[in-house]
């Protein structure tokens, strides 16, 4: 478990070819490099082909948050990975449908 004040938690788990990540709080400019480093343990796991990232409980996620997010996708793929949202709360499934995030991985509300 991951803790930055009250601001974000990211808790993840490992299961064999999967990763399971669930963020609660906020992704903000500010901590979004601790997203940066728990999505980078995903990529040390070369077994792992799929994560599964449950937002229901993340307020809100920044364009830092965004493009950490961005950079990981692009390394993932190299490897044939897929990400998906298994879970998001109706603002951050709007706001990743608006900019088309839809179109790269799944995005579940």
């Amino acid at each position: 478990m991951l803790t930055e004040g009250d601001k974000m938690e990211i808790n993840i788990i490992f299961e064999e070819i999967k990763a399971k990540m669930k963020i609660d709080g906020v992704i903000s400019s500010d901590n979004s490099y601790l997203f940066q480093e728990e999505l980078n343990k995903v990529l040390e796991n070369k077994s792992i082909v799929l994560l599964e990232i449950d937002l229901s409980t993340c307020r809100n996620i920044s364009s830092s948050g965004i493009g950490k997010l961005l950079i990981f996708y692009k390394e993932f793929m190299t490897r044939e990975g897929e990400i998906e949202i298994s879970k998001s709360s109706p603002s951050i499934y709007e706001l990743f449908t608006t900019i088309k995030l839809d179109q790269l991985f799944t995005i579940n509300l």
